[in-house]
């Protein structure tokens, strides 16, 4: 999917939409873009999203899981 955040120049009226359909984006939190000459990076903090994620590797994080953990799964919190 391609986004598309479109604004009339305030928080309030700024919005993230599917640039194909326009259709909004929901429980969008947040978004940070960052970038420079040759590179672009973004972050999008959803709430409750519905993912459909096939063969890519991930490393769960829950709060309350110390910085720094490396390899195997972490432990529980109430360890």
């Amino acid at each position: 999917m391609k986004l598309r955040i479109e604004s009339q120049g305030t928080g309030a009226t700024t919005k993230i939409v599917n640039a194909e359909t326009g259709e909004e984006v929901e429980n969008i939190l947040g978004l940070e873009i960052s970038m420079d000459a040759f590179n672009l990076e973004a972050a999008i903090l959803i709430r409750d999203p519905e993912l459909s994620i096939n063969d890519i590797e991930v490393q769960e994080v829950r709060q309350g899981d110390s910085a720094g953990h490396v390899g195997g799964p972490s432990p529980p919190d109430n360890q």
